[in-house]
């Protein structure tokens, strides 16, 4: 996450105090990774996405910040219904986050609120 947000920056500097962009003018996307690989190093990475959105939005005034939603799931392919569950879940915290922008399959996607709640473990939360 702290190398999301270093980048962003560091481009956000450039592109507003050398280059002579407005804030308003700049979209990021801090870069969704794949969740529940099996690999130990990706079991954060969606939470990395939202926190640094989160701070990228606090911190660097009007840009915008876009992801491409899909790329948590890639791992769950050929299961629709987890990855839409994952999709809508993720979608609910990043856009609260400040998320301005999603590349999604706006068909395939299930509302949070509908989710069942039986799909959701508490009890690791």
């Amino acid at each position: 996450m702290e190398r999301k947000v270093e980048i962003c920056t560091r481009a956000y500097r450039i592109l507003t105090e050398e280059v002579g962009f407005h804030g308003c003018d700049i979209l990021f996307d801090p870069n969704i990774l794949v969740v529940a690989t099996g690999i130990e190093s990706d079991n954060d990475n969606a939470v990395n996405f939202i926190e640094a959105t989160r701070i990228i939005k606090s911190t660097l005034p009007y840009c915008k910040v876009s992801g491409g939603i899909s790329n948590i799931s890639f791992s769950f392919r050929g299961n629709n219904a987890v990855r839409e569950a994952m999709h809508s879940a993720f979608l609910y915290h990043a856009i609260r986050a400040g998320l301005d922008m999603g590349i999604v399959n706006a068909g395939q996607l299930a509302v949070y609120e509908e989710i069942p709640r039986t799909c959701w473990n508490w009890s690791k939360m």
